[in-house]
């Protein structure tokens, strides 16, 4: 009965990684094509995650989290090498200030995924993880 579902999550998981996996080169390089045929581009969360409406923080929010997520999944399976290393506990809020803060600073014509993901290897580099511990 659950085996429908367990396939779905199998073949979504491997949608993401293969969608982030063939974001990471473009994502690092200034000189990248600017994002087209993407869900969400970098200038879209800036807005939301910027608003007043807090519906529309939820968003934000749910975005991040779910880029955050996918990260930490796919450094658990061993898919990607470990980029992002929170120190403690992740606070959405604080999260969603660090993803702010670069897109404030970045290009924001990217994929919004490209962008958090570079927002959170920026602020939680696993090489400060590894010597706090």
């Amino acid at each position: 009965m659950h085996a429908p579902s367990v396939v779905r999550t199998a073949m979504l998981a491997t949608a993401l990684v293969w969608g982030l996996a063939g974001t990471g080169a473009i994502a690092q390089s200034d000189t990248a094509t600017p994002s087209s045929g993407v869900f969400k581009a970098g200038e879209d969360l800036y807005t939301d995650c910027s608003s007043d409406d807090e519906v529309v923080i939820e968003k934000c929010y749910g975005f991040i989290m779910g880029v955050f997520d996918t990260v930490t999944y796919m450094q658990d399976i061993g898919v990607i090498n470990p980029s992002v290393c929170p120190v403690g506990n992740a606070v959405v809020g604080d999260v969603r200030d660090e993803v702010l803060d670069y897109l404030s600073s970045h290009d924001r014509s990217f994929s919004a995924v490209s962008l958090v993901v570079n927002a959170l290897t920026d602020a939680y580099p696993c090489a400060e993880a590894e010597e706090a511990s």
